[in-house]
């Protein structure tokens, strides 16, 4: 794995890593410029990933996620992926026994990171590594694993498609989501006709195209509301007439208004140095 230069370890635990008898470990990083982890992945690892601070950017070779403060990305052992982190951004790595994800941890998958499991995960950063068993740190530790594997899992991943006419399309998305052409008016781009591209969004990831943009705004919208844009810019940003409208598309998408997510992203006010 390819670490950038700018890159700060900062852990509260050494980097023993996890066993059976003690299946977890937390590490923090912090990067001071925008830094890039090139693909790889952790064959005999678990991995929960989380910011502090800055909105990261994880891709594998299905999907595409942006993750602002207050929710995590679980990823099994032995998915690649890559990972960029912006300036002064600050992250925390969940590493699991792999022992311990067989039952929780079949797919990639973002949750909310609730109070409790913050203040777990906080807390169990700080345990020594060879801390006894059984002991307060080990229960501490199986209550932290039980709360990852029953966390509510959020729809903010994009996948990322194949077929190279949809690449077409949907990387010209992910560049500009504004972008408010119709399938139609896409054909000339992807060299196909509007119904086979049609066809072919539902045969790869079973959404219509339209779902498949608004995915690809709603993610969009969740780094720009995690920055502190007020919801109206961030709705005009997108393409949307009116901040209802987007409001409405933001809520029937992720569960909550605008204004409320945005205002959750507090957990960037924790430190760990």
């Amino acid at each position: 794995m390819k670490q950038s230069r700018s890159l700060q370890a900062s852990s509260l635990a050494d980097r023993t890593p996890p066993t059976e008898l003690r299946p977890v470990r937390v590490h923090a990083e912090h990067h001071v410029e925008a830094a890039d982890v090139e693909p790889h992945c952790h064959a005999d690892l678990g991995q929960l990933l989380a910011t502090t601070h800055g909105v990261i950017r994880v891709t594998t070779e299905e999907n595409q996620w942006l993750l602002p403060p207050g929710r995590a990305l679980l990823l099994p052992p032995g998915v690649v992926h890559a990972v960029h982190s912006p300036k002064e951004s600050r992250l925390r790595a969940v590493l699991i026994a792999p022992q311990m994800c067989r039952d929780f941890l079949p797919a990639c998958r973002i949750i909310a990171l609730t109070t409790l499991l913050q203040a777990l995960i906080d807390a169990v950063a700080r345990c020594p590594a060879y801390y006894p068993v059984p002991s307060p740190a080990s229960r501490m530790v199986a209550v932290l694993l039980d709360q990852i594997a029953s966390a509510h899992s959020e729809p903010l991943g994009v996948p990322r498609l194949s077929d190279t006419r949809l690449r077409r399309v949907t990387d010209a998305l992910m560049a500009f989501p504004a972008d408010g052409r119709s399938l139609s008016e896409w054909q000339d781009v992807a060299g196909a006709s509007s119904r086979t591209l049609a066809r072919l969004f539902e045969a790869e990831v079973g959404m219509s195209f339209s779902h498949y943009r608004r995915q690809v705004q709603m993610q969009a919208a969740v780094g720009m509301l995690s920055s502190g844009l007020p919801v109206g810019e961030v709705a005009h940003a997108l393409g949307y007439s009116t901040a209802s409208a987007f409001a409405f598309a933001f809520r029937k998408t992720l569960g909550s208004p605008p204004n409320r997510f945005r205002d959750q992203f507090k957990w960037s006010d924790c430190r760990i140095i």
